[in-house]
């Protein structure tokens, strides 16, 4: 098998087979159809990952009814500090009544990630990237179905491909459309950004034409979202922006990197494992050192952000590639990691493995399945006991933030390695393939 580029994909591994693709999508998706459907035995624990749906239910019921999203009487028993792209998603399984939510719900992300699915393979143009791209979501478990991210996940990979085709401006308003769903889907902005001046520099010779041309595509994408962003907040009477500051209280996940070094030093003494304020699981105690860890860990995710967008200023870097480790940067750096922020890291970086092809590819590509796999694993299968500090499910979930950390670092030297072999031209836009895609994978 030889990819797109000419280069070998180095082994029979570099694809992964419909039959295994369609195996875990129906791994996740059943347990989550199971439990909206109700009565099913053993489907409680694929039901912890629905926790946060019941409070979307009674805000979609609000907004039907007539409610000003983010005023003082739209919020539950949590604040409600998610963007105005998520109340998109709402509606519709609204209609289903508080007591089919969930299953409502969890068919509406099974649609958006086989449509988005379909249009993004479609527009890549890579023979078994569509399989690739459904095995990783439904290796995540009930989580790509209880949550929006896969649809962040997908216009991020939407925007990469605008990026690799010089379509600078439809790129940039991708990203921010994934970012009104999900503030952290914005990292994406920084190897964006680096890609777009590069190619002004490059195809401009006066000074205030390169300036113009830089600023040129961000600005206008950032128009019509603005204009989206002032709406809500003149509707809410202010209430927007105040919703958002209240992510300013969250504490350090039980499953982020930080947490995972402080359990380490602690060895698990004097750990205190407490629902935070917006929620979240979160973990304290004196031996943890979490300011150290916390401030070690986001000097890192910085550093690497920064290698990001010198490696795309200087051109070679594939915008996949791009993408998936500045994504990866911020989940190494936040003190926030939850699950289902995988869904938007995984098919960024199957796409990474298309445009690295050779020997990379395949290890990249099961790498994904792998730290799905290992998602699902410790939310919500282990989830109980990594709660109870047990070492069973918290040897899953630190496996999983290891594999996580060596994927990075593997995705940032792939990107620096590819700034360093560049000629200097301008990103290479994905070709077509010379090779027709089976009929019968998806799309």
């Amino acid at each position: 098998m030889v990819e797109n580029s000419g280069r070998p994909t180095g082994s029979g591994f570099g694809t992964i087979p419909p039959a295994i693709a369609l195996g875990l999508l129906v791994l996740g998706a059943a347990p989550a159809l199971a439990f909206g459907i109700g009565g099913i035995p053993h489907t409680a624990r694929a039901g912890l990952a629905a926790g946060g749906l019941g409070d979307l239910a009674a805000v979609a019921h609000l907004l039907l009814s007539g409610t000003a999203p983010y005023s003082a009487t739209f919020h539950g028993t949590l604040p409600f500090i998610y963007p105005p792209g998520v109340l998109l998603f709402l509606p519709l399984p609204a209609l289903a009544g508080k007591s089919h939510f969930v299953l409502a719900f969890a068919l509406e992300m099974l649609v958006v990630a086989l449509v988005g699915v379909a249009i993004v393979a479609r527009r890549a143009h890579r023979p078994g990237f569509g399989w690739a791209l459904v095995a990783v979501l439904g290796a995540l478990g009930p989580l790509s179905f209880y949550r929006p991210d896969p649809a962040i996940g997908l216009l991020l990979l939407a925007s990469a491909l605008a990026a690799s085709n010089s379509r600078y401006a439809t790129a940039y308003l991708l990203v921010l459309a994934a970012g009104l769903i999900k503030e952290y889907a914005l990292v994406a902005l920084v190897p964006l950004l680096a890609l777009s001046c590069a190619a002004a520099v490059r195809g401009r010779p006066g000074f205030w034409s390169r300036l113009a041309a830089s600023f040129r595509p961000p600005l206008l994408a950032l128009l019509p979202v603005a204009a989206i962003l002032v709406g809500f907040q003149l509707w809410s009477h202010g209430g927007l922006a105040t919703s958002q500051l209240h992510n300013l209280d969250r504490g350090v996940e039980i499953e982020s990197l930080p947490a995972g070094l402080g359990l380490a030093l602690a060895h698990l003494h004097q750990v205190t494992v407490l629902r935070g304020a917006l929620g979240s699981m979160e973990v304290t105690g004196a031996r943890l050192h979490l300011a150290v860890g916390a401030a070690a860990f986001a000097a890192l995710g910085v550093a690497l952000l920064l290698s990001v967008f010198w490696a795309g200023l200087h051109g070679g870097a594939p915008p996949g590639l791009l993408f998936a480790a500045s994504i990866g940067a911020a989940l190494v750096a936040t003190p926030v990691l939850s699950p289902q922020y995988l869904a938007a890291f995984t098919p960024c970086a199957c796409l990474a493995a298309y445009e690295l092809g050779g020997r990379t590819r395949a290890p990249l590509l099961w790498g994904c399945v792998l730290l799905g796999l290992l998602t699902q694993l410790e939310f919500p299968y282990l989830w109980t006991s990594i709660l109870g500090l047990a070492r069973s499910g918290l040897l899953v979930l630190e496996a999983r933030n290891l594999l996580l950390l060596l994927m990075v670092l593997a995705l940032v030297a792939q990107a620096w390695r590819s700034r360093q072999g560049a000629s200097g031209a301008s990103p290479v836009p994905l070709p077509p393939s010379p090779t027709v895609t089976p009929a019968r994978a998806p799309r």
